[in-house]
């Protein structure tokens, strides 16, 4: 007889949903592999006796793991009809419980069932409408901008890269992103109503942006118009009305067009497009690509010399001697360039420039007209003087930094302190647009500076009452 000893009776009580063949089948394979240990352990050893119970050592009871077996192969159906059992318990339970609440309600009161059972048949009577084709029902609107180059109705602007997003919490934000077509058409679809901010991109890297409302029920499509090329650089000379008393090889202007933010790197270039207002971000000046200084010395020749700047775009010492003299600087067309600060400096004094970037303030009076007026002093932090942008930026001034204060009478009543002053506030902004298809030159006119400048040698008193020196 074959070993081991295994009948289709050893198995549980047999079910309806149990395959003809299952029971049969595991048999001849647990025999098979009891059968393939067998003969492996007689070959170790001929006693026939120890080399099956050695195999029961290894494998266990045949008709437990027979029983096994068959419990795995229909553990599936038997979870199955467990489930379809309680399932069907619980939809029985939950009938009962209806049909008593029904019939609870019938009892209750018969004549507001009957007016029920009515406006539901007048209800079924109607024909269903068609769906609103409204967001107000969840429909979409039709979100486009048609790109012009230069202006409205010029050649489609080709290949401009437009980011929607949708503004919102995590759940209703998201962000689309297309390029316009060779119609110059961005078209993002189908999108619910709502509040989205648009960045509209140029191949050069030129950017666009602009906030919109998607109103219910209504498709959304606007022109916008594009600049047609990257902007150029142009040659742009400086023309410094000099005073007569500064009209010497040891003085010099430097002009200081860094943004006046505290990381020096938050502003960006822009420029208008028609109505549109277009930007870039500040290029790195040491990467040498770009030959706008942030910073130049001008003398009274109206010579201009770079001011070379550290990895920082912070101030660094300089020698006069191994800058170059040019006539022009180049600035890029179309944008506006704002100079927020002025410095009037001697050659010798290049080398305190680090000095300038603390937080120290000065004192700064008002001028009007470039006359100044004698009103109190007023002190200025410059390093968040100008801080959020050029809509924010307060008129230029112009500062005698190192030890060049003088006394100013007359601001405050009599027997007050004598009050002194480092700078003036000019009456508005300095600023200037370039453009390739003229002569670009920037007229600075310094105001009479009389009342501020004293001669080198002549002993001053600072803010605090101390000797001559930066404070």
């Amino acid at each position: 007889m074959a070993w081991p000893e295994l009948s289709i009776e050893d198995f549980p009580p047999r079910r309806d949903d149990e395959p003809s063949s299952l029971r049969q089948d595991i048999i001849d394979e647990l025999s098979d592999h009891f059968a393939c240990a067998l003969n492996r352990e007689l070959l170790k050893n001929p006693n026939e006796k120890i080399a099956r119970q050695r195999v029961l050592n290894q494998f266990g009871d045949p008709i437990k793991i027979a029983r096994q077996l068959w419990l795995e192969a229909m553990k599936e159906r038997i979870m199955s009809q467990r489930i379809l059992t309680g399932v069907s318990v619980v939809m029985a339970v939950c009938g009962f419980i209806v049909v008593g609440l029904v019939w609870s309600m019938m009892k209750e009161s018969q004549a507001f069932n009957s007016r029920m059972m009515a406006q539901m048949e007048e209800f079924a009577d109607r024909p269903v409408p068609e769906a609103r084709t409204d967001s107000a029902t969840g429909e979409m609107n039709q979100v486009s901008f048609q790109l012009f180059q230069g202006k409205t109705g010029g050649k489609p602007a080709v290949g401009f890269e437009g980011k929607l997003t949708k503004i919102g919490d995590n759940t209703d934000s998201f962000t689309l992103t297309e390029k316009s077509n060779a119609e110059g058409k961005l078209d993002f679809g189908n999108l619910p109503w709502g509040g989205y901010s648009l960045n509209v991109t140029a191949p050069w890297g030129e950017a666009y942006h602009k906030s919109l409302t998607v109103l219910p029920g209504r498709n959304y499509s606007q022109s916008i118009v594009c600049p047609a090329a990257a902007p150029v650089e142009v040659p742009v000379r400086f023309e410094v009305q000099w005073l007569e008393e500064l009209k010497s090889d040891d003085w010099l202007l430097l002009c200081d067009f860094r943004p006046r933010s505290i990381d020096r790197g938050t502003s960006a270039l822009s420029r208008n497009i028609g109505t549109e207002l277009w930007t870039r971000p500040y290029p790195n000046p040491l990467d040498g690509t770009w030959d706008y200084p942030m910073v130049c010395l001008i003398n009274h020749e109206n010579q201009v010399f770079r001011c070379p700047l550290d990895q920082n775009r912070m101030f660094q010492n300089i020698d006069y001697d191994k800058l170059k003299a040019r006539q022009t600087i180049n600035m890029i067309e179309g944008d506006q360039y704002f100079l927020p600060v002025m410095y009037l400096l001697r050659k010798k004094e290049l080398v305190h420039l680090p000095d300038l970037e603390s937080d120290s303030p000065f004192s700064i009076l008002n001028s009007k007209r470039t006359q100044l007026s004698l009103f109190n002093p007023v002190r200025i932090n410059l390093s968040n003087s100008n801080f959020g942008g050029p809509a924010n930026y307060k008129p230029t001034r112009l500062i005698v930094p190192f030890g060049m204060s003088a006394s100013v009478t007359g601001l405050v009543e009599d027997g007050a302190a004598t009050s002194y002053a480092r700078g003036i506030q000019l009456p508005e902004l300095l600023k200037f647009t370039a453009a390739p298809d003229r002569k670009n030159v920037w007229k600075i006119d310094l105001p009479k500076l009389n009342q501020l400048v004293v001669p080198e040698g002549v002993e001053t008193v600072n803010e605090n009452g101390s000797g001559r020196g930066f404070f």
